[in-house]
């Protein structure tokens, strides 16, 4: 169950909390490594729209403006693989 005020307060999530604001999380009460930058954007889009798909492209438009050159997929992969290891997840074992 997701419960928010707003983009930057505080979520519950599963056995994880996320202060949206510092990015300090929390699993079971206990501190786990701050999520920042880019991964954190990913991971307050994402809990913005509980049971949506979200699609990399919109995952893009979110974290650089239209007129920005970069190697989104592989910025955006780093981003993920970032969050993943906050969350104690892997790619091979959702």
């Amino acid at each position: 169950m997701l419960e928010s005020t707003n983009q930057k307060s505080s979520f519950r999530f599963g056995l994880y909390e996320l202060d949206g604001g510092t990015g300090e999380l929390r699993k079971d009460g206990k501190p786990r490594p701050r999520v920042q930058g880019q991964p954190l954007e990913v991971l307050l889009h994402l809990l913005a729209h509980p049971g949506d798909v979200v699609t990399r492209e919109e995952l893009r438009m979110v974290l650089w403006p239209a007129d920005t050159f970069v190697d989104y997929d592989h910025s955006l992969n780093t981003a993920v693989n970032k969050l993943r290891d906050a969350l104690s997840d892997s790619a091979d074992n959702p």
